[in-house]
This record gives C-alpha cells, structure tokens and sequence, in this order.
C-alpha cells in the first residue's frame, strides 16, 4: 500500500512564511468498514514512517473501546518498542541530516548499523506475542526475549558512545548537564554531533527560529472527545489545523525534554530556538540507549461510552492521538491526530521560527540554517523549501 504521508511545502519570502501541506487528514478513514484484525495489521502499513507509534496507538485505542485490559508485560513490551523507533528516528536526524549542514558526507555506515539494531531490538520484542493485537494474552509475553532485547539495545548505546556522543550515552547525560559542559563537550569531542554544536554555539546561532508559541498541555479525555467526535468537516478543519484555546501549539521531542537539565538550563537563554531542539534530541537518543521506555502508549484516562476509545502515544516527533468508534466489531469512525499538524500549522512554531530566523540569519546562511531548524523540529514526511529570490 502507499504511504499516504504527502508533503510540506514551506516558502520563505518577505511578507513571511507560508506552509502548505499535503498530507490527506482523512487518511484513517480507509479503515471504516474494517474488522478488528484487518485494522491492526493495516494502520503499521499505512503509516509506515513510524509504524510502532501508530500501531500502540491503534490497539490502545481499540482495547479503550472494547473495554480489554493490557497484560503490563505487552504494554513494556510496546512502550520499548515505540522508544526503540523514537531512537532510530533521532539518530537519522543526527547521522544522516546533521553533517550536511557542515559540507560533511552523512554517516551511512553507522546508520546501516542503528537499521539492523532496531530490526534485531523490534524481532526480540515481538518474539512470542503478536504485540498489537488488542488484549494481547498474558501466556505470551515470556520473559525469554528480554535478554536479546536488552542486548540489542547495548548495542545501540555502544554506537551512540562511538559516533554520537564520544563517551557512554549514560555519562553523557551525567556530565552534560548545562550549557558550559554542553560547550565543553562540543569543543572537545569528534563526532559529527558534536561539531554541530560546537558550531551553533560558537556562531551565536543558538537562539535562532526561537518562537511564542507555547508547548500543548496534557490532554483530557472529554476535549479529545469534543475535537475529533463531530461533524467530518469540522474535525477534518481541526486535525489539519489543530489549535489549543485558539491558539497553534507545539508537541515535540523538545517539549517532552523541558524538564532535562540541560534542556531546562539551555531553554533559560534560548527558549524554543535551535540549540535547545538539538540538544533535546540528543537527551532523548541517550535516554533511550540508557534502558528509558516511553511513556504509556494507552487510553486516555475519562469516561467514554461503550464502543468509543481514545488513545495517545508519544511517538518520536510529539503526540499522537487516535480515537475509533467500533460498531458490531467494525470499524465505524477512526481519526488520528498526528504531531506534524500541531508544529507545521501555518501559524505554528515552524512558520513563526523561520520568520525570526529570516530577520536575523545572514542571507547566505538563510537556506542551510531554514532546513536544520525544519529538521531539528522534525516533520515525519518530506519537504520542500523555497528560499526569497535574491534582488
């Protein structure tokens, strides 16, 4: 099946940003009419790009609505499996995105090794249990898959040590606790990463594409609810544009990572600019390749009527939100609130970041600078820039 992902358009010119996007909000609508296994197996495949997250998602959703407990081994078991592809995410950024802004080659040798962690670390955890299948049975998650799970994840940690961070992620995170240690570290570690840092820091680039836009509070069951349960025109207006009280919101890895020391001390100086988003990336890939799980991929806590589920997810650029009806064990409604909606709202963080950093960037710098802030926020699809013509 195609991705139905689409695509960000984002055009810079001098009366502002402007984003445009692609991407179908009715996507989730070809599972109406779906029985229970036809959805699971279908929602990874639809949304391939973070598969793991959509599926959790989805089988938290349904088992909301079918009123089924989760054994807590099936949800560890899905929790480290979203964190697992929340890791191999960041470290595509960090790899692959992260040197070109430097004229330096991506390093495809050490992501080729992050693909075959992840596909050893997801095999591990899905040994034994067909882990989204709602109200997974507790007889099947054996405990036999730990040891290869955990060693999957060491190895993970022992590239992230070589090619990320240049010691132990665990240290990492201990020692790298504020901006001079983070200047520190930069200065004096060979890593792509590292030099990315040490550049922005250096270059007074740490602030740049820093925005007004507040980070989207905890949500309830009954404003979920109420969003995404009306009418098809008016809740495909809002999962396009999504708004908090009338106002566009942020949910990312940096708004997950506010209360991180370093984060915290850099957000002191330099809000929701550059420096912040990357470092919160990096805490993130650490935390994870330390043995951190995510937080609960499960229903939203409220109450629903019978057949109604909602859940929520923190997948690797923010949450992710899915509410089904069911309806003699089909499919009636599905919606799902993506992340890339709340950043990339034309109003949103994205579009008032790049305005700033348009009035403060130096003109030759605009294009490279633009992409790195897009990517260090992080849109699950592609996008396309277009830069001011120069006069």
């Amino acid at each position: 099946m195609t991705d139905p992902a689409g695509k960000l358009h984002i055009r810079l010119d001098p009366d502002g940003v402007r984003i445009d996007s692609t991407r179908p909000v009715r996507a989730a609508s070809l599972l109406v009419g779906r029985d229970i296994a036809q959805t699971t197996r279908l929602l990874p495949a639809l949304f391939s790009i973070c598969a793991a997250a959509q599926a959790a998602a989805g089988a938290a959703a349904i088992e909301a609505a079918l009123g089924l407990a989760v054994d807590p081994r099936v949800a560890s078991r899905r929790r480290r499996l979203v964190a697992a592809e929340t890791l191999r995410e960041h470290l595509w950024r960090i790899l692959l995105d992260w040197p070109g802004v430097m004229g330096e080659p991506p390093d495809t040798a050490a992501m080729a090794r992050v693909m075959a962690g992840y596909g050893a670390w997801r095999t591990a955890l899905t040994a034994g249990v067909d882990l989204f299948a709602p109200g997974a049975a507790r007889s099947a998650a054996q405990p036999a898959a730990a040891p290869a799970a955990e060693c999957a994840r060491r190895a993970l940690a022992d590239l992230g040590a070589l090619r990320v961070f240049g010691r132990p992620p665990g240290d990492w995170l201990e020692q790298v606790a504020g901006i001079e240690a983070l200047a520190t570290w930069a200065g004096q570690t060979d890593t792509a990463a590292a030099r990315l840092i040490h550049r922005v820091l250096t270059t007074g680039q740490a602030g740049l594409g820093r925005a007004g836009v507040g980070a989207l509070p905890p949500l309830t069951t009954a404003d979920l609810d109420r969003c995404l349960g009306g009418a098809d025109p008016a809740v495909d207006a809002f999962v396009a544009r999504p708004t908090w009280d009338g106002q566009p919101r942020e949910s990312s890895p940096l708004t997950r990572q506010l209360e991180a020391p370093l984060v915290q001390d850099l957000s002191r100086s330099f809000g929701n600019g550059l420096l912040p988003r990357l470092a919160a990336q990096l805490v993130e890939a650490a935390q994870i390749m330390t043995g951190a799980e995510a937080s609960a991929a499960g229903p939203i806590p409220g109450e629903l009527p019978a057949g109604l589920g909602l859940a929520q997810v923190p997948a690797a650029r923010g949450l992710l939100v899915h509410r089904v009806r069911l309806g003699d064990g089909r499919v009636a409604e599905y919606r799902i609130l993506a992340p890339t909606e709340w950043n990339f709202h034309p109003a949103g963080v994205v579009a008032v970041g790049l305005a700033g950093l348009m009035a403060q960037a130096d003109p030759a710098d605009l294009g490279p600078l633009a992409r790195l802030f897009i990517t260090a926020v992080d849109p699950c699809v592609d996008f396309e820039l277009q830069l001011p013509i120069p006069h």
